[in-house]
């Protein structure tokens, strides 16, 4: 089996991120970027995600911009 790394037989470990953001993000929005977990609090939303690289991160606040989505900060859990 072929990871993204190029390495056979092995899993790729990701990091896990947490993203604020403003507003409220939907169910639709946090599916497409692969959302582990979407917490509302007060007016903006926490957003927890594994990251597997760097080119998979800006991948998902690259789509966050593409939907209008205001980022916060981004932070390693």
């Amino acid at each position: 089996m072929m990871t993204p790394m190029g390495r056979v037989g092995t899993e790729q470990e990701g990091v896990v991120y947490q993203i604020v953001v403003r507003g409220e993000v939907g169910e639709s929005a946090a599916e497409e970027i692969g959302a582990q977990r979407v917490q509302p609090m007060r007016g903006r939303t926490l957003i927890v995600v594994e990251i597997i690289d760097q080119a998979h991160l800006h991948g998902v606040l690259d789509r966050l911009a593409d939907l209008n989505i205001e980022i916060e900060s981004v932070n390693p859990a």
